[in-house]
Formats: C-alpha cells, sequence, structure tokens
C-alpha cells in the first residue's frame, strides 16, 4: 500500500472521528437540561460597563427560559453573535458541560481614549478602533480624555458601534484622536505622562501632562509621531537639567523647531 493510499484512509479515518464525535455530542446533550448559567466577565476588576445580570438580560429568551431547557436545543452559536453585537462586549464565548451548565465568557471593550464633544456627550473610542457610547452604568479608569472643539455627529440610537476603519470615518476628528492616543497607548513614557488631549479652535492637538509645562502644543496631526518623540528627548534630558517646572508651553507645531515658554 502507497504511501498516498495510506494518507487517503488517514483523511477518512479523521473526518469519521469528527463525525462521531458530533453525533454523540449532541447526543450527549440532548437530555441533559440547562441547570446553571455562569457568567463570567474576565476584566470586571478594570471595566465596569456591563454586569452578570446585563449579560443574563440579554441571552435570556423571552418565549421560554433558558433554565431547565435541554442543552441541545440552545444555539449557542447565534447567541455569541447576539452578544458581540452589544456596544461594551468585545467577545463572547459560550460553551456547554457535561452536568448541566451554560458557560459564558464575556470580555469587555476596552477603551485608550474617552472624547467629551462641545456638547459635552461622551463616547469612547477601544484599542481596535472601535467608537462605542459611554455607559451610565460604569467607567473604565484612568483613560486619557481628548475634548475641546469636537463635533458630536454619531447616533447611537441608530447604531451601537462605529469603527474608525469605515470609510466615512477614517479621515474624520475622531480617527486622528485614535491614532494620536494609540500612539499614547503603547508607549511607556507618554502613557504615564498624558491626562488629556485638547482640539482647540484652530482644529490643532494640544496635550496636557500630568508633570512638567502645563501645555505641550502639537499643531496638525501630521508627522505626530516624529514630533512626540521630540518632545520626549526634551522632557527625558533637556528638562532634566532645567527643572520640570520651567517652562509654561511647550511647542512642536513647527518642524525642526522646539519653542519653549517661561512659566510666570
Amino acid at each position: 500500500m502507497n504511501k498516498g493510499t495510506l494518507k487517503n484512509i488517514g483523511i477518512i479515518m479523521a473526518a469519521v472521528v469528527f463525525a462521531a464525535a458530533i453525533i454523540y455530542s449532541s447526543s450527549k446533550f440532548r437530555d441533559t437540561l440547562c441547570g446553571a448559567i455562569d457568567i463570567n466577565i474576565k476584566d470586571s476588576n478594570q471595566i465596569s460597563f456591563i454586569s452578570r445580570n446585563d449579560v443574563l438580560q440579554l441571552i435570556h429568551n423571552p418565549s421560554h427560559e433558558i433554565l431547565g431547557t435541554p442543552l441541545n436545543d440552545i444555539d449557542i452559536n447565534d447567541m455569541e453573535i447576539y452578544l458581540q453585537q452589544q456596544p461594551y462586549i468585545r467577545q463572547a464565548d459560550i460553551y456547554k458541560t457535561v452536568n448541566g451548565h451554560l458557560k459564558v465568557d464575556i470580555q469587555q471593550r476596552k477603551p485608550i481614549v474617552e472624547i467629551i464633544t462641545a456638547t459635552n456627550k461622551n463616547y469612547y473610542i477601544d484599542e481596535d478602533g472601535t467608537i462605542f457610547p459611554g455607559s451610565q452604568k460604569g467607567k473604565a479608569p484612568n483613560v486619557m480624555v481628548a475634548n475641546g472643539f469636537i463635533s458630536d455627529k454619531y447616533n447611537f440610537d441608530k447604531h451601537h458601534t462605529y469603527n474608525i476603519y469605515n470609510e466615512n470615518i477614517k479621515t474624520s476628528k475622531e480617527a486622528e484622536i485614535f491614532r494620536l492616543a494609540r500612539y499614547i497607548a503603547k508607549d511607556e513614557f507618554w502613557r504615564d505622562q498624558v491626562e488629556q488631549i485638547y482640539v482647540n479652535e484652530s482644529n490643532e492637538y494640544e496635550i496636557v501632562p500630568l508633570v512638567g509645562p502645563k501645555l505641550l502644543e502639537i499643531g496638525s496631526i501630521d508627522n505626530y509621531d516624529e514630533k512626540l518623540f521630540y518632545l520626549k528627548n526634551f522632557f527625558t534630558n533637556g528638562l532634566k537639567k532645567t527643572g520640570w517646572n520651567k517652562y509654561q508651553s511647550v511647542s512642536v507645531k513647527y518642524k525642526g523647531q522646539i519653542v519653549c515658554s517661561k512659566a510666570i
């Protein structure tokens, strides 16, 4: 028997075993009733957008109770898809256990910036570039804020979420803020330094740091990474020699220039 024939037999045997496993799994759950729903919100110690009761309400089927329903009759794929359509849920994984439990693992969206518009409405952008509404139930602590002259353009009653990479959004003010906030979030120095991003009436960016000068003027979003690189060097080298509170503001608006305004 040649190697090709052995390989084909192996593939057929694997397919048979897989099909048998599916049949066994299906029959195993046919008479097992759902006796409990175990919900694990993995990052609840960091983010509080959604609670166990919220998840229970979302997965509850008005036509019949999940508890007491045969596990085989519960469509966990549809349930996962529905949960992941909710604005505060990034990932939902659901599986059944042989002892009649329905296990629900939830990962919430992790924002990197909270945007507060000129009309005082707020929403978040997460690390994936998803824009989602603010919540009255909970917050994500220690998230930098972006505010100032930012218009309110998203209708979260119509759409639960929007995405930075959509054609109509990827050149928007929010897309610029996302790029800047993502750079800051990934850099250990800036992550600990930046408290606020401000968009002024000239549509230019300003950063409010936790220590040092009260204001860092970035200007336009163009070459923001290069500007922040120069500012980082200025902080770590220049300010160590001159003193952290010597300057009121530092500007890198213009290429190749660092302009400092002395504190009064």
